[in-house]
């Protein structure tokens, strides 16, 4: 088998979406975990952790953008991708395991260190998937092959996300250290990250390209409207996603008197129901395109958040949860819209700008982050809740039901307004795929 043969064979759609393995491990494991820990053990308080996780999503939004630029202006001799991977992984990892190694029990040198590994796990992450996700739309040119690796890779990152949100606290249960939990779940990420890299092949066409100065490459982007609605659409998503599991273990143990080691098979029924929705929004998507399919999933996931309100106990949770877990499936296959995005800037300069993209959509999608703090912060001072309290008052048991439904369903409703104004309906991004075939032949003619 060549090494073109390989690239685009399952066992090459496979070996790269093993990077999705430290795309979503150690995002959920922080997502879900990171503020049990810091507020059980670590000894910050909910409005300290807020503004922890504030300062976090600010910086998040800074580094992204100029990341991306740079990788995509900056041409090592091994590939503008391949050797950000393979460095970035090193911080990223470190970071991540640091952050479950509090050696402080002063407040203000947790919240200082907490920042200090955060800040080191975000830019290796930043570095290593923007990287990783460029080279998807490098790659993968036809839209069924798209198709396919998309529900490969969403795949690994879906059984990826539930063993972040599940294993850890098991383990750290059963082994009375979240530090140790950190240090198992720390070392999968170089392993599988570097392990993707033998389905990776940098194509030489895309390095030819000069890049456009830095101020113009972010007016151009800016200016780019499938990309704007897609990320500003990815920002509610990942706001839903991420405050959802922020409250989950507070909601499993205050709500379903679950203890904290089994507190995130609270996720079974949604877990259920994304993978059973898999092989369906394969189809959706490959078929209809990416603007109704990510349109259709949305819809099924708002409505689905609103019941949860109701549940009391894990039975009906897992039940109730099966609903938005298909629609959660669907939502997960957010690439192919930006991937659409992208190939419609290709056409408009005529230059491949995953990297650029992938930073400025970050910045954007990180206004989630900032979103999640707010709500936190919101919900200690209007719901009077105090995770330090066995006991929880009505007005803060309220509050959590409310902060595990009604609130991501809210941003879900923004974000269904609005990528209502995505303009590649199916026909336009068909015309758009044949368009950008024609002038990828004309690429590859240059460097023959």
């Amino acid at each position: 088998m060549s090494e073109k043969e390989r690239i685009h064979s399952r066992l090459g759609h496979f070996l790269y979406s093993l990077g999705a393995v430290p795309s979503a491990l150690p995002y959920n494991m922080i997502g879900s975990w990171l503020l049990t820990f810091y507020t059980s053990y670590a000894g910050l308080s909910l409005i300290e952790f807020g503004l922890l996780f504030m300062f976090y999503g600010i910086w998040n939004a800074i580094n992204d953008p100029l990341i991306g630029y740079y990788m995509d202006k900056l041409k090592p001799k091994r590939g503008r991708r391949v050797p950000w991977i393979i460095y970035g992984t090193i911080p990223m990892t470190l970071g991540f395991i640091g952050l479950w190694m509090v050696p402080f029990s002063e407040t203000g040198l947790v919240f200082l260190y907490g920042f200090i590994m955060l800040f080191l796990f975000d830019t290796g992450f930043t570095i290593v998937m923007t990287a990783w996700g460029a080279l998807y739309t490098e790659m993968y040119e036809e839209e069924s092959e798209r198709a396919t690796v998309v529900a490969m890779k969403d795949t690994v990152a879906f059984l990826s996300s539930m063993i972040g949100v599940m294993i850890p606290s098991m383990i750290a249960a059963a082994l009375g250290s979240w530090a140790i939990a950190g240090v198992i779940m720390g070392i999968i990420i170089p392993i599988t990250m570097y392990l993707s890299l033998l389905g990776i092949k940098e194509r030489k066409e895309f390095q030819i390209d000069e890049p456009l100065p830095i101020f113009q490459a972010f007016k151009e982007s800016l200016s780019n409207k499938p990309f704007v609605i897609g990320s500003l659409t990815y920002a509610f998503l990942d706001f839903c996603f991420g405050f959802t599991l922020m409250i989950l273990p507070l909601y499993a143990k205050f709500i379903l008197n679950m203890e904290e080691g089994m507190a995130g098979f609270a996720m079974i029924g949604v877990a259920l129901g994304i993978l059973g929705g898999v092989p369906l929004w394969w189809k959706i998507y490959g078929k209809k395109g990416p603007k109704y399919g990510l349109t259709l999933s949305m819809i099924i996931f708002c409505i689905g958040m609103i019941p949860l309100f109701l549940a009391g106990d894990f039975i009906s949770l897992t039940i109730i949860g099966l609903f938005p877990g298909i629609g959660i499936s669907g939502v997960l296959m957010t690439e192919p819209v930006i991937s659409a995005s992208i190939d419609y800037d290709e056409i408009k300069t005529g230059k491949r700008r995953e990297a650029t993209y992938g930073g400025i959509g970050a910045f954007i999608a990180r206004l989630s982050m900032i979103l999640s703090a707010v709500a936190l912060i919101m919900v200690q001072l209007i719901s009077g809740f105090d995770p330090e309290l066995e006991t929880q008052t009505s007005g803060a048991l309220i509050g959590l039901r409310l902060s595990i439904s009604i609130v991501p369903a809210i941003g879900l409703l923004i974000g269904i307004v609005i990528f209502k104004f995505f303009p590649l309906n199916y026909k336009k991004f068909t015309e758009q795929q044949e368009k950008l075939k024609v002038l990828h032949e004309e690429r590859l003619r240059k460097v023959e």
